[in-house]
């Protein structure tokens, strides 16, 4: 997969926008996706000071898998709101 293969999908599905290097606002359950020092790919989904919420943090030897890695988190973040949204009608 590439970004612009997961933006695609991201419209299509209706998902919140993922944080991509560095590009996007990082929000409480939001999904990002940075480079660090030493070229390894890192996913988080962030907590309310933007740092990795629970185990959330994962680090990928190639952009590909982290890619696959963000469009799970995203359709996971997505069925959680879906879910609260639901309990509280």
């Amino acid at each position: 997969m590439d970004v612009g293969q997961l933006q695609a999908i991201v419209r299509d599905e209706a998902l919140d926008s993922p944080v991509l290097y560095g590009v996007g606002t990082v929000a409480t359950d939001a999904v990002v996706l940075a480079r660090d020092d030493h070229g390894a790919w890192r996913v988080w989904v962030s907590d309310e000071r933007g740092g990795a919420m629970g185990r959330t943090l994962r680090v990928f030897d190639t952009e590909s898998d982290a890619l696959e890695y963000v469009l799970q988190k995203l359709r996971q973040v997505m069925r959680s709101r879906r879910s609260i949204e639901d309990w509280r009608r």
